[in-house]
């Protein structure tokens, strides 16, 4: 198999890099690499799950939509 070829599963897209489409099992892995690539990007840690990294705008929205909300 090639190894551009992707993978089965759910793709995220870095926060850092929007062109960085990463499958959800390596996101964790790929957010601390990449951070430290671009530390000119702001982001704050999400409350519910810190392997989410938001720009600031977005923040809010995300706390009410994050799928570990306990709350939603």
């Amino acid at each position: 198999m090639s190894s551009s070829a992707f993978e089965d599963g759910e793709y995220l897209t870095c926060p850092f890099n929007p062109a960085h489409q990463v499958i959800s099992n390596n996101f964790k892995h790929h957010i601390l690499r990449c951070s430290q690539h671009h530390p000119d990007v702001k982001t704050i840690k999400c409350l519910f799950n810190g392997a989410h990294k938001i720009k600031p705008p977005n923040y809010y929205d995300h706390l009410c939509e994050c799928p570990d909300n306990p709350a939603s």
